[in-house]
């Protein structure tokens, strides 16, 4: 049954040159469209570049794969036993920016089988629905990350910092400790409401007794992705 499958198929049926061109500008330029909407839409510190970019690219290549494989079973296997040798390591924890990947892809893949209605209609509809959770109270951080690191001379230093935190009902986690020769190094993480001024609580800190070399980093909302 799968011989007949295959010498059915039309291999050699792939779109002329101008209908390629065309296919591929436009997945560039409607995945162009999300990644711009990500970016006017990115309330994190650091915005990722690497992956701004993996968003414009990528539906450009589901596109050109999906018109390579057509509706050839035997081009398609052989494009799933490529794939299947890179391996992808990259970890997003964000669903947002897994959303906003998925449906880049999405533009290729609809793009790629010449469906220019779906994916165009797709793109202005998937952008509107982001400005509108952006602007809707469910789009605002209610937190930022901070990456806290300070040194204790002994367990009461300590305990007055921790005392410090929970008087302000804040969310922290302690990450790494180790000893120095001026006391134990203690890097947190730290959540602060977007109405708390980190320069004033830096101060705070600072000024505890007993704790020294503090350092405040802001930590990337998205983990990097």
């Amino acid at each position: 049954m799968l011989d007949q499958y295959i010498s059915n198929s039309s291999y050699l049926e792939f779109p002329s040159f101008a209908v390629a061109v065309f296919t591929l500008l436009l997945a560039l330029v409607l995945s162009t469209t999300i990644a711009m909407t990500y970016k006017w839409t990115y309330q994190g510190e650091k915005f990722p570049n690497n992956f701004f970019q993996a968003m414009v690219m990528s539906s450009t290549v589901a596109a050109m794969v999906m018109m390579a494989v057509g509706d050839n079973l035997a081009v398609g296997f052989g494009v799933m036993g490529a794939v299947s040798i890179i391996r992808f390591r990259t970890l997003i924890k964000n669903p947002r920016n897994i959303i906003f990947m998925f449906a880049s892809l999405s533009i290729g893949i609809a793009t790629g089988v010449f469906g220019y209605a779906i994916a165009i209609s797709g793109t202005v509809i998937f952008s509107i629905t982001v400005f509108l959770l952006y602007l809707s109270p469910y789009g605002k951080e209610s937190e930022q990350k901070f990456e806290l690191a300070f040194t204790v001379l002994d367990a009461n230093a300590l305990q007055s910092l921790k005392s410090q935190l929970d008087a302000q009902d804040l969310k922290y986690a302690n990450q790494r400790m180790r000893r120095t020769e001026t006391g134990i190094r203690y890097i947190y993480h730290i959540n602060l409401g977007i109405d708390v001024d980190h320069y004033s609580f830096y101060e705070n800190i600072n000024n505890l007794e007993g704790i020294s070399n503090v350092r405040i980093e802001v930590k990337d909302n998205d983990d990097q992705l």
